[in-house]
């Protein structure tokens, strides 16, 4: 089974769909790098992270937890709870990606993040090659996400106080964000997923203390949202 006629026409789409998109891309790997360089890490590993993991809200976090107190199991756990949204976004993409061969398919899915999929399911009835779209919106996010972090982390060096540019509120606004990412739903649902995750962040800052707030709010958020989810949510 090879490649559609018009994959490369498609995947040249979804590079001009996501422009307007890597704006805000490249502004929040910037901050990204800059966190990154103010907890030292080496230019190596926010590399490896922006090229393999590919997700701005797993590496602030990862960012966050660097110098703390939590271990490095503590922290998978961590990142593979607030990435839990991926196993429906990936369902989702599945009849786009179907065409292709299984290689293909799984290195195609590697690209896909919030963004380019939202713009792949808003086309998904225009174009039969939806697969290509998004893959090309991918590739795009994932230049302006290597170029951004590692831009990031050089001027780290010179921004000696991130705060003094508002820049260390970033942290804070990821997680502030992924609470609203998971209570879109029902009417009463974001009630619900804000409530568990502000009553475990409090029980962990009360009897542990550390990072562990932040670790607890992000298990209690992602399993009231999985809990409480309904497949009218697979669309945009």
């Amino acid at each position: 089974m090879g490649l559609p006629d018009n994959f490369l026409g498609a995947v040249q789409k979804g590079i001009i769909l996501n422009l307007p998109v890597v704006t805000s891309v490249v502004a929040y790997g910037f901050v990204c790098g800059v966190l990154s360089r103010q907890v030292e890490m080496a230019v190596w590993q926010v590399a490896a992270l922006s090229g393999l993991m590919f997700s701005g809200t797993a590496q602030l976090l990862i960012a966050g937890l660097w110098t703390s107190d939590v271990g490095s199991a503590a922290a998978l756990v961590s990142v593979f709870a607030i990435s839990l949204r991926y196993l429906l976004i990936a369902a989702t993409c599945a009849p786009l990606l179907k065409p292709y061969q299984t290689a293909a398919r799984y290195f195609m899915a590697s690209f896909i993040t919030d963004e380019n999929w939202a713009v792949a399911m808003a086309h998904r009835d225009k174009d039969t090659i939806g697969g290509a779209l998004m893959f090309g919106g991918g590739l795009t996010l994932w230049v302006g996400w290597m170029v951004s972090t590692l831009s990031g982390w050089y001027f780290g060096a010179i921004i000696n106080d991130p705060a003094q540019y508002g820049l260390d509120f970033a942290f804070t606004a990821v997680f502030l964000s992924l609470v609203i990412i998971m209570a879109k739903g029902s009417k009463n649902r974001p009630l619900v997923i804000i409530a568990c995750a502000a009553t475990a962040a409090l029980l962990a800052d009360r009897f542990v203390g550390g990072s562990w707030p932040i670790i607890s709010a992000g298990v209690a958020g992602a399993s009231a949202a999985a809990l409480t989810y309904t497949d009218t949510e697979t669309s945009p």
